[in-house]
């Protein structure tokens, strides 16, 4: 008998369901959700990616901590970009969330993503089906936002770099798009014990007593994952759990991913040595505005430095991660998909009486910094020494308003009354020709199943993200059974606080850009977004912020040169005898790593040997190595490479090397390659 196509198509698709069915072993499995038959228990397709997206090495201001001398070195954990890609089967629509290990990821590059997915992937990818978080790793360069002058995170735009994370990202999501397959999407939560603190008690214990009742820790400790279950079994997880990627401090200069990073390779690493070379471990970031990873509330802890505390603060949100993926208790997400976007004028929004908490119409504000900006989070090292936190409009100094001034410009007394108590520093939203920051703010809501993601661009506190969750289960009910916030999504907004942390003008309020009534607008839309979404009806899209593409300015990636010749060499070799738990080192004479930007893969690898040959065992992207940039004094003086590699108990007796490469353009334009191998160790 011959079948026709659409009989094939049945009978592959019962085979391939049956094999789903019976592949208890994978990690992941749910007894639950093992009991569906038929295309009820595949109602999505599913693939995730990851991609390499890591800056320029040396010389650029890392973003976060608005520390101009806090520059670029090397690398300690390499960026990346990880891809989840969503299709609901009944519906047909597209999902397509990634994490990018950035400070934050502003509107310009969510727009151009956009475009070229529409472009050269799917049509069906859109402004509210594309979700770019930033991890806010601060131990990355800056230099890709469009907003740029007053910036206090940088002055500088590097195109070259811009791109490099444009493409990969879209690489990202285009590879997990090529790769989806029919999918469980398997949700749980847990509790992530000791991985933050609360950093502004100030200002969350001046939130209401009863409200304060209702919850036993004063920071949001659940973490919520949903694993990716295909005929592979669990080929990846997305989590999201708030705290701040700022455990590696402002002392650091090497490129790190921070806690986060590390929990990523924690987990993809751990499934490597399950056999499975494709897992994808996305650790989103959530409602971390006010939860520091630095336990001992003074900059440090709870290592003894900050390599140490990075490596426990991780750890302890991957061990968290490990319980969901292999728990027996995970309930699979029923079918259905949707999405909804807007975009918020702030200054020009009125917020209703229901949602003002003074029984009148109230007005957000024109974007302004506060003396607590300046005075940045005491918790996390502080800032400025003419600033603490706490000064509101009623102590302001006319020394500091007068210097302000001379910077930027005078705040109007309008723009002055609208954000009090804050003491206004910068007036960001008035400055002339254009505001020096965006007025115009995306928000969006997603529903997967009966999960639903409040998609924000704002560092959210834990009480203004209880809040706003609150508000969407009013609408939503059961639609809502699970519910997680995305911070730092599709753009970067400075904070949210609640309007009673606001009135204590600690750092959080001093950065909450839109003033006081800013939470209760953002509930107020939230609220108009859920009921979109509960009907099914589209949303008002609102204005797009102005597009800056031709009027930033571009600034070339700096250590770039033309090399005639360059002959490598080992300048301090490493012993030749190491014991297993000692860190081996080896200085190399090299060019600077800009040079050969961004298409080396690697600039550091350690080898074993194995027979004639020698394996690559770890390289710069690994959490056991780390590589220093020393720039010579003087120009007659060679520039140097630090090679360094921390053994452990898991590497293995035997012989190895360390080696560095690279390359250099020469005066013909041509790309030479060269590398150097340091001498060869036994390893006991």
């Amino acid at each position: 008998m011959r079948l026709r196509s659409s009989q094939l198509k049945r009978v592959i698709a019962t085979v391939f369901a049956f094999i789903l069915l019976t592949s208890a072993s994978a990690p992941g499995y749910s007894e639950e959700a093992g009991q569906e038959t038929g295309s009820d228990a595949f109602p999505f397709e599913a693939g995730m990616s990851r991609v390499d997206i890591t800056g320029p090495a040396v010389g650029i201001m890392f973003w976060g901590y608005a520390q101009e001398g806090q520059k670029g070195e090397g690398i300690h954990l390499r960026q990346y970009a990880r891809s989840l890609v969503i299709k609901d089967t009944q519906s047909g629509r597209l999902l397509a969330y990634v994490t990018g290990e950035l400070g934050g990821i502003p509107h310009e590059i969510h727009r151009d993503v956009v475009a070229r997915l529409r472009k050269e992937v799917d049509p069906r990818f859109n402004m509210a089906n594309v979700l770019l978080n930033g991890s806010h790793t601060h131990s990355g360069p800056a230099g890709f936002f469009h907003y740029i002058e007053n910036s206090i995170y940088t002055t500088k735009f590097f195109p070259e770099y811009y791109n490099v994370i444009v493409d990969g990202i879209v690489r990202s999501i285009r590879d997990a798009y090529l790769k989806k397959a029919p999918a469980q999407l398997l949700i749980g939560s847990t509790a992530v014990e000791g991985a933050g603190v609360n950093r502004s008690l100030v200002a969350y214990n001046a939130n209401p007593e009863e409200e304060r009742k209702r919850y036993t820790t004063n920071i949001d400790t659940t973490m919520v994952q949903i694993s990716v279950k295909t005929s592979k079994g669990t080929i990846g997880v997305i989590n999201w759990f708030g705290v701040h990627p700022t455990s590696m401090t402002f002392d650091n200069h090497l490129i790190s991913s921070d806690n986060k990073g590390y929990a990523s390779y924690l987990a993809e690493r751990e499934a490597l040595k399950r056999g499975q070379k494709d897992f994808v471990a996305i650790f989103a970031q959530a409602n971390e505005g006010d939860v520091t990873p630095n336990l001992n509330l003074n900059n440090t802890g709870p290592g003894k430095d900050m390599f140490e505390s990075t490596k426990i603060i991780g750890e302890r949100q991957y061990e968290a991660s490990r319980r969901l993926l292999f728990s027996d208790e995970l309930r699979p997400l029923p079918a259905g998909l949707r999405f909804t976007q807007s975009f918020i004028d702030m200054p020009n929004s009125v917020v209703k009486k229901e949602f003002s908490g003074t029984g009148k119409d109230e007005r957000t504000c024109l974007s302004a910094y506060g003396y607590a900006l300046a005075a940045g989070s005491t918790e996390e090292g502080g800032g400025h020494w003419l600033f603490h936190e706490g000064m509101k409009d009623e102590n302001r100094r006319f020394y500091i308003d007068w210097l302000a001034a001379h910077m930027l410009q005078s705040p109007t007394e309008e723009l002055r009354e609208c954000q009090r108590p804050k003491a206004v520093l910068f007036a960001m939203g008035e400055t002339k020709p254009h505001p020096s920051l965006s007025q115009i703010l995306p928000i969006g809501l997603v529903s997967v199943g009966d999960f639903v993601l409040i998609v924000s661009p704002n560092e959210v506190t834990t009480m203004s993200s209880r809040r706003m969750k609150d508000t969407v289960r009013k609408v939503l009910g059961d639609r809502a059974r699970d519910i997680a916030l995305s911070g730092l999504t599709n753009d970067f907004a400075g904070y949210v606080t609640t309007r009673e942390e606001y009135s204590t003008q600690q750092y959080e309020g001093g950065h909450t850009l839109h003033g006081p009534f800013s939470l209760a607008l953002f509930q107020q839309e939230y609220d108009r977004l859920a009921k979109d979404l509960r009907d099914d009806r589209p949303s008002n899209p609102g204005r797009a912020p102005r597009d800056l593409s031709a009027s930033v300015q571009k600034t070339e990636i700096p250590g770039r040169r033309l090399v005639e010749s360059f002959e490598a060499g080992v300048m301090t070799p490493n012993p030749t005898s190491v014991q297993i738990g000692e860190t081996v080192r080896c200085d190399v004479r090299a060019l600077h790593p800009n040079i050969a930007y961004p298409k080396q893969r690697s600039y550091f690898d350690v080898e074993r040997k194995e027979g004639n040959a020698w394996k690559v065992v770890y390289n710069d992207a690994d959490w056991a190595t780390k590589f220093y940039f020393k720039q010579a004094l003087l120009p007659v003086l060679p520039d140097r490479i630090e090679l360094v590699w921390e053994t452990t108990g898991e590497d293995k007796p035997g012989i190895y090397r360390l080696k560095h490469s690279s390359f250099y353009k020469s005066a013909d334009g041509k790309e030479v390659p060269y590398s150097v191998a340091c001498p060869e160790f036994e390893l006991k």
